[in-house]
């Protein structure tokens, strides 16, 4: 009948009016950004790496199986998806926590998160990277595999014909990743990371003591005293420094798998002592370096 026949035309220029105001959207975005190469390369890299050691510089198999009681051992996604980011600057569609570095409606990259806007907690850099759930026992491969493909997607040279928007988001983003790296993949670093986290910080000017005022431990201060009067005896002896320095080497390798135990056991006190003594032996091993001849 006409009727039907009006309702069917009806129908069909409504269908094509959807398709040609979502084809208009899409269009609006930079067209340099290729939603499909970004997605695809962010989901790869976000992916948790599974069996890591501690440190690249003193392996211990199967670490990566143990628990890590002082973070959640939820995946980020498990909250991420619920928490609203707002609306993307491009398209204007809905973002949540789960758009970490582009919007999931056009493609767009988005500003870069800060600490306390992640709604996982202020363990943003974890995420970034892609260990999920975070944890102390990463390796420095699986980091440096993680920010490379990142920054492949997420260098400003990628967005040169971008608006100004989208090449200032860029900047920050790689920005993140670069601070994510430099920040994981040092095992004191790391673990001050962590403890902050936990509100179990250890001071960053003394290194010696935490972030509520607590004194470092009197024997650890004698160690350091001792020390320091033996690389001032040393003097320029190549061969005494050189010592010294070996078996400083083999003592933070000891610390970095004492701070990863403490961790895995949620000891904060024994994790937060470990790192002070950390931090003291990677400054003996900067201040041997520093004496040691050339070469």
């Amino acid at each position: 009948s006409l009727t039907t026949c009006t309702r069917g035309m009806w129908r069909s220029r409504r269908a094509v009016g959807e398709v040609l105001r979502a084809a208009a959207r899409r269009s609006a975005g930079p067209r340099c950004l290729h939603r499909s190469e970004h997605l695809a390369a962010a989901a790869a890299t976000t992916r948790a790496p599974r069996g890591l050691d501690i440190d690249a510089r003193c392996p211990r198999p199967g670490r990566g199986s143990r628990r890590d009681s002082l973070a959640s051992s939820r995946s980020f996604s498990a909250d991420a998806s619920a928490s609203s980011r707002g609306a993307c600057w491009s398209c204007g569609v809905a973002t949540t926590a789960s758009d970490l570095f582009f919007c999931g409606g056009c493609g767009g990259v988005l500003p870069a998160l800060a600490e306390g806007d992640d709604a996982n907690g202020s363990l943003l850099l974890f995420r970034v990277l892609g260990v999920d759930p975070p944890r102390f026992a990463v390796s420095n491969d699986e980091l440096e595999r993680a920010m490379k493909n990142l920054q492949k997607i997420l260098h400003p040279d990628k967005f040169s014909t971008a608006p100004n928007v989208a090449r200032e988001h860029s900047a920050d983003q790689a920005s993140l990743v670069n601070r994510a790296y430099a920040t994981l993949r040092d095992p004191l670093r790391r673990a001050k990371y962590m403890l902050r986290a936990a509100g179990a910080g250890v001071a960053e000017e003394s290194g010696m003591g935490d972030e509520q005022g607590a004194a470092a431990d009197p024997a650890l201060l004698m160690e350091v005293m001792e020390t320091r009067e033996a690389i001032e005896r040393a003097g320029d002896d190549a061969g005494a420094l050189g010592a010294m320095a070996s078996a400083n080497e083999l003592a933070e390798h000891a610390c970095v798998a004492a701070v990863g135990d403490a961790m895995d056991a949620g000891d904060l006190a024994t994790a937060r002592k470990e790192t002070v003594r950390l931090t003291y032996l990677a400054r003996i091993r900067d201040e041997i370096k520093r004496r040691l001849p050339p070469g």
